[in-house]
C-alpha cells in the first residue's frame, strides 16, 4: 500500500505538465493560423470592429421605427461615404504637397548647411573628428613589408619607358566599362496591369469589409444567438451577460475613441491652418488616424509636419510651434479629455495595451496597431466571464490580480513593510482606517492563519509576519489622509459612465475616522490610562490582530494596551488580576486545538478578574464565521462576541459609555452571567 502512495502525486505532476504543453501547442496553432490566414481574417476583424462602431447609431434609428434594412443601408452608406471622403482628401492633399516639395528644397538645404557649419564650429566635435580621421587613415594604410617594398619600388623590367605595377593598376582602374540599361516603352496592357495591381487589392479589401459590415449588422441578433448557443449553451445567463457586456463595452469604447480622435484631428488641422502650414487637412486626417495607435501614434503623425515646417520656414519658429501643438494637444486629450469621456470603461491596463500593440503589429502589420486596443478590450471581457479564458482577465484586465488582503499578506510574508505601508496609504485615500484594518489587515492575517494551520508556515515566517504587521501599523499611526483629491478623481471617472448600483456618492466616506468618544461620556472607571486590554490568543498572528484592534480603539479615543499570548500562559495569567482594565478582548484568528481552549482561558480570567470586568472574544475568521459563532455560543461563555473590527469597536464604545454590550445571542448572555455567578472572586 505504501509503495503506491506516490503515484497520485506523480500522476498529478504529469497531468500538469501535459496541460501546460497542450496550452502552448494550442497557442502556437492559433498564432500560426492568425498569421497565415490574415488575408481573410483581417478584413473580417475590421468589419466586426466597424459594426461595433455603427451599432449605437443603428439602434437609435431602430428606436424611431426605421426598418432594419433601411437603417443598415443609411448607417453603412454614411460611414463609408465618410471613409471615402477622407481617403479622397488625403490623396488630394498629398498630390498638392508633392507638387510643392521642389520649392522647399532650397530652404531645407540652407538649414542642413547651417547645421553643418554650426557643428563644424564646435571645437569638441572638431577634435573628435580629427581623431577619428587619423584612426581611419591608420586602419586603411597597408602593412609595410619586404614584399610590399619590392613591389612598390622601381619599374617592372629594365630600360626606359617601363611603368610600375602600381601605375599600371591605376591606369586600369581609371578606365571603367560603360553600361547602359534600356527599358522598352510600356504597352497599354502593361500600363493597365500596373495600375490594376496597385489599385485593385485595396478596392477588393474595402469591398469585402463592406459586405461583412452589411451582413453583420443585418444578422446581428441571429449571430449573437448562435454565439451564445455555441459557447454558452449550458449556462445561458453567463453567455448572455458576456456577449452583452462585450458588445456594450466595445461599442461605447470604439465610438468614443472615433469621436475623440476625430475631434483631435479637426483641432490639429485648424491649428495648423491658422499658423500657415500647407496641406492642414492632410495633417489633421493623419493625426486622427495615427492616434488610434496607443501612446506614440500622435508623435509619429507629428514627424512629417515638423519636417515640412523646417523646409518652408527659414527660421525655427514654425517648427517649434508645430511641435508644441502636437505635444500640448496629445497631453490635453490624454490627461483631461479622455478621463472625462472614457471614465473607467476600457477595462485593460496600459502595459497590456502596449504589449498587445507590439504583438498585433508583428502579426498583422500597421493595421494591427489600430485594432490592438479593441482586440485587447474584447479578450479582457471574455476572460472575465469565460472560465477557460480566465487567464486573459489576469493578464490584460485592469482589476488587480491579488485582492488587497492577499497583497497585504504577500508583503507581510516577505517582510516588505515599506511597500505595504505605501499601498495602505493609497487605500486610505478612499476608505477609513477602521475599514482598512478590518477588511485588508485582518483579511491578510486570516490567509496567514490558514497557511499556519495546514503547516505551510514555519515559526520564523510567522514571527516575521507579526513583526511586519506591527511595523506597518506603527507607520500608519501619524498618517492623516486627504480625501479631497480622491473624491475629485472619482467624480471625473464617473462623468460619462453609468453609475453602478452599489456605488456610493463620491463625497460619502465609508466610516468616520474623526469620531472620537467624548471623555465626559465615559462610564465610571473608564478614565484610566488603559481601560481595555487587547490580548493575542495563541500566536504572534493573533497578537498582530490584537494590535490592529488597539490601533482602531486609540483612534476613537479609547486607550488600549496590547499584550502578547504569553500573558495568557499558565505561569503568567495570574498577573492580570491586578489590571485596572474594565474590558479584556481576546483575539483569535483560528481555533487551534478547539473552542475548549478559549473556554479554559475565559474561565481562568473569570477567577482572577474583578466581577465588573467584561470579556470580549473576537474571532476574526470570516470564512468559518457561522460555524465558529455556534461553537463559541455553545462552549465559550463570554460577555460578548465579535467577528469584525467594526463590531468589536462598537462593543467597546458601548461598554465605555455605560451601555450594555450586545452579545451575539441573549442565551449567550445568560450563560455568561450564570458562569460568572458560579465563580467566586479571589481575595
Amino acid at each position: 500500500m505504501t509503495s503506491r502512495s506516490p503515484l497520485p502525486a506523480v500522476q498529478s505532476a504529469a497531468d500538469s505538465r501535459a496541460s501546460v504543453l497542450q496550452g502552448l501547442l494550442i497557442a502556437v496553432i492559433v498564432i500560426g493560423a492568425l498569421y497565415f490566414a490574415q488575408e481573410v481574417l483581417l478584413p473580417l476583424v475590421v468589419a466586426i470592429l466597424l459594426s461595433f462602431v455603427l451599432t449605437p447609431p443603428l439602434l437609435v434609428l431602430q428606436r424611431i421605427k426605421v426598418p432594419r434594412v433601411l437603417a443598415v443601408a443609411v448607417v453603412v452608406a454614411i460611414a463609408f461615404s465618410i471613409l471615402g471622403g477622407l481617403g479622397w482628401l488625403i490623396s488630394h492633399e498629398a498630390t498638392k504637397l508633392a507638387g510643392n516639395l521642389p520649392s522647399y528644397r532650397e530652404t531645407l538645404s540652407q538649414k542642413i548647411e547651417l547645421l553643418r557649419e554650426t557643428t563644424a564650429e564646435s571645437q569638441v566635435l572638431k577634435k573628435a573628428g580629427d581623431v577619428l580621421a587619423d584612426l581611419e587613415t591608420q586602419l586603411e594604410r597597408p602593412a609595410a613589408g619586404p614584399a610590399a617594398s619590392q613591389l612598390g619600388e622601381g619599374p617592372v623590367g629594365i630600360g626606359e619607358g617601363q611603368v610600375s605595377l602600381g601605375d599600371a593598376q591605376v591606369g586600369k582602374e581609371q578606365k571603367p566599362i560603360p553600361v547602359e540599361i534600356r527599358v522598352p516603352a510600356p504597352t497599354g496592357l502593361d500600363l493597365y496591369r500596373s495600375i490594376a495591381g496597385t489599385v485593385l487589392p485595396p478596392l477588393v479589401t474595402a469591398g469585402i469589409i463592406f459586405l461583412f459590415v452589411v451582413f453583420i449588422l443585418l444578422e446581428r441578433e441571429d449571430l449573437r444567438d448562435r454565439l451564445i448557443r455555441l459557447f454558452g449553451g449550458s449556462d445561458l445567463r453567463r453567455a448572455t451577460s458576456t456577449m452583452s457586456e462585450a458588445a456594450t463595452r466595445l461599442s461605447h469604447y470604439l465610438l468614443r475613441q472615433v469621436l475623440v480622435n476625430a475631434a483631435y484631428g479637426t483641432l490639429i488641422g485648424i491649428a495648423l491652418w491658422a499658423i500657415g502650414m500647407p496641406s492642414p487637412i492632410a495633417w489633421g486626417i493623419l493625426a486622427m488616424v495615427m492616434r488610434f495607435v496607443p501612446y506614440v501614434g500622435s508623435y509619429i503623425a507629428a514627424a512629417l509636419p515638423v519636417l515640412i515646417a523646417a523646409a518652408i520656414d527659414p527660421g525655427w519658429t514654425l517648427v517649434l510651434m508645430v511641435l508644441a501643438l502636437f505635444v500640448v494637444g496629445e497631453f490635453t486629450m490624454g490627461q483631461v479629455v479622455e478621463p472625462l469621456i472614457y471614465g473607467r470603461g476600457t477595462g485593460v491596463t496600459p502595459l497590456a495595451v502596449i504589449v498587445s500593440a507590439v504583438f498585433w503589429a508583428w502579426l498583422w502589420g500597421p493595421l494591427g496597431l489600430i485594432i490592438a486596443t479593441p482586440m485587447t478590450v474584447c479578450l479582457a471581457v471574455l476572460g472575465r466571464h469565460v472560465e477557460g479564458l480566465r487567464f486573459f482577465d489576469v493578464l490584460l484586465g485592469d482589476r488587480p490580480a491579488l485582492s488587497p488582503a492577499q497583497s497585504f499578506y504577500r508583503h507581510a510574508l516577505i517582510g516588505d513593510a515599506s511597500n505595504a505601508t505605501y499601498q495602505a496609504e493609497l487605500a486610505l485615500k478612499d476608505r477609513s482606517l477602521l475599514s482598512y484594518l478590518d477588511e485588508v489587515a485582518l483579511g491578510g492575517l486570516g490567509y496567514a492563519e490558514r497557511d499556519l494551520a495546514r503547516g505551510a508556515l514555519d515559526p520564523e515566517q510567522t514571527d516575521r509576519i507579526g513583526q511586519t504587521v506591527t511595523e506597518i501599523l506603527e507607520n500608519l499611526d501619524e498618517y492623516e489622509p486627504k480625501r479631497w483629491f480622491s473624491r475629485l478623481r472619482r467624480r471625473l471617472e464617473k462623468v460619462g459612465t453609468e453609475p453602478a448600483k452599489n456605488d456610493k456618492p463620491a463625497d460619502e466616506p465609508e466610516t468616520d475616522d474623526a469620531h472620537v468618544v467624548d471623555p465626559k461620556s465615559l462610564a465610571p472607571g473608564w478614565g484610566v490610562d488603559a481601560p481595555i486590554l487587547s490580548v493575542g490568543g495563541r500566536t504572534s498572528l493573533d497578537e498582530a490582530a490584537a494590535l490592529a484592534l488597539g490601533r482602531a480603539l486609540d483612534k476613537r479615543g479609547l486607550k488600549a494596551k496590547v499584550l502578547s499570548p504569553d500573558a495568557l500562559a499558565a505561569g503568567t495569567i495570574d498577573r492580570l488580576g491586578d489590571t485596572p482594565a474594565k474590558l479584556v478582548c481576546l483575539s483569535y484568528l483560528g481555533f487551534g486545538s478547539g473552542p475548549v481552549e478559549i473556554r479554559y482561558v475565559v474561565r481562568r480570567l473569570r477567577r482572577i478578574l474583578p466581577k465588573d470586568t467584561l470579556i470580549l472574544v473576537a474571532y476574526w475568521d470570516r470564512d468559518e464565521e457561522a460555524a465558529a459563532e455556534s461553537k463559541l455560543l455553545d462552549v465559550v461563555h463570554a460577555d460578548a462576541y465579535a467577528s469584525t473590527l467594526h463590531e468589536a469597536v462598537r462593543i467597546c464604545e458601548d461598554a465605555a459609555t455605560g451601555k450594555r454590550p450586545r452579545a451575539a445571542h441573549e442565551a449567550a448572555r445568560t450563560k455568561a452571567e450564570t458562569e460568572r455567578s458560579s465563580i467566586s472572586t479571589p481575595d
